[in-house]
């Protein structure tokens, strides 16, 4: 999609812009409530949507208008999975703002610096969001402030850097509890909160968090965000071994997502009921919960993170089976998609586990290198109790393998 900024040799005829403006505002109404049959509905309009956000990008008269159906419409290319087609849309509305000191600027380059979170684009996502922090505290816009400090944990969330999106998220907590305009901030920031906790094994903290998001998205009626939310809470009552309350949250999640068709949800969804069948050993029921993820809708939706994890996962069950060479087949197509995002910890899990079907199918010097790359990378997390589990582990297994091949441990 590209867009061509008039010239200005011609002037534009007032009624035309007038059309223009009257399709842009049609696009809002449409969007402004971004519910299951709506968003199926726009999927099957979003060539149409596509084409009015071109025509509003070429003149400056039409801009604000068609900047605010952008941010409104995030959500849903965020859901379907059409971020990265709007990647060069949210570039060029910026490259065309006629006025660069605003918040709806600023939010545009937040906006844009997800994006580029998701195409594993990172230094052009910090550089986004640090420039619309610069923006908010030059405009001195609290809203602004606590949306940038919001996108700040999200992509500090993602580099698991603890004390960065700990520190963001309660400053935007802090701005969001005091300014209703931007209270899906604060349910937001309690997310971000939930998952730090819940990566360092403070679990009890993580549910707290977990469950104030809850309550803000029940009141904004946000069923996406509320299904993802249970799913989180879900998975740490699946660690701390409250396997009923895990289902419970689980098929809360999945009874919210059961009339979208939201593809990337539902697998997430399908994940985590796989991994508890796994952790009450139920190989048979987590294989299929896993399997009947589309793994192909996945792949043109660019979601290699979670493609990675249900191929990591099936490797696991089929290391449990026995099932040796299905294991390392799927394994094998997790580490290169995992290798390829610069994912370093769930790399480094899924190779140890990789290391653990060689060494039980009797190819143990397959296995050693598998141990020490695995080891190597878990010990970059000191701060996950999940990383320090499998070190524990992954170190023993390799211990272990060295003695019964002859080999000093204080050599390798």
């Amino acid at each position: 999609m590209t867009t061509q900024p008039d010239d200005g040799r011609n002037k534009t005829d007032p009624n035309f812009i007038q059309s223009i403006r009257a399709g842009l505002r049609y696009w809002q109404k449409k969007t402004e409530s971004m519910q299951a049959g709506q968003a199926m509905w726009l999927d099957g309009q979003r060539f149409n949507l596509n084409e009015a956000v071109v025509q509003g990008l070429r003149y400056p008269e039409t801009w604000q208008d068609t900047a605010l159906l952008l941010l409104q419409t995030f959500d849903f290319s965020e859901w379907r999975g059409y971020w990265q087609e709007w990647t060069a849309v949210f570039e060029q509305a910026l490259a065309a703002a006629p006025e660069k000191k605003t918040m709806v600027y600023g939010r545009l380059q937040n906006r844009l610096g997800q994006m580029y979170r998701l195409g594993s684009r990172l230094p052009e996502a910090e550089a986004q969001h640090q420039a619309a922090l610069v923006l908010a505290q030059q405009l001195a816009n609290d809203d602004l402030l606590a949306i940038t400090y919001g996108c700040l944990a999200e992509y500090h969330l993602e580099q698991r850097d603890v004390d960065q999106t700990r520190a963001f998220a309660q400053a935007a907590l802090d701005l969001a509890q005091t300014r209703p305009s931007v209270e899906r901030i604060a349910a937001f920031a309690h997310l971000h909160l939930g998952k730090i906790e819940a990566f360092v094994g403070n679990w009890s903290a993580a549910i707290d968090h977990f469950q104030q998001a809850i309550q803000t998205w029940h009141k904004l009626d946000n069923h996406v965000y509320l299904a993802r939310t249970w799913a989180d809470l879900g998975n740490v009552y699946a660690n701390s071994s409250e396997f009923g309350l895990a289902q419970q949250a689980y098929e809360e999640a999945g009874a919210l997502l059961s009339p979208t068709n939201n593809v990337k949800d539902k697998a997430f969804v399908s994940l985590r009921l796989g991994t508890l069948y796994y952790r009450q050993e139920n190989w048979a029921r987590a294989e299929a919960a896993f399997l009947e993820i589309d793994s192909v809708a996945l792949r043109e939706q660019n979601e290699f993170d979670l493609l990675a994890m249900v191929y990591n996962n099936l490797g696991n069950v089929y290391l449990e089976m026995k099932r040796w060479e299905s294991a390392a087949d799927y394994l094998n197509l997790a580490i290169a998609l995992f290798r390829e995002r610069e994912n370093q910890l769930d790399l480094g899990n899924s190779l140890g586990t990789l290391a653990n079907v060689y060494a039980q199918d009797g190819q143990q010097s397959t296995a050693l290198p598998l141990y020490a790359e695995a080891i190597q990378l878990l010990q970059q997390f000191p701060e996950s109790q999940w990383a320090q589990k499998l070190l524990r582990e992954f170190g023993a297994a390799y211990e272990k393998l060295l003695v019964s091949l002859g080999r000093s441990p204080a050599n390798n």
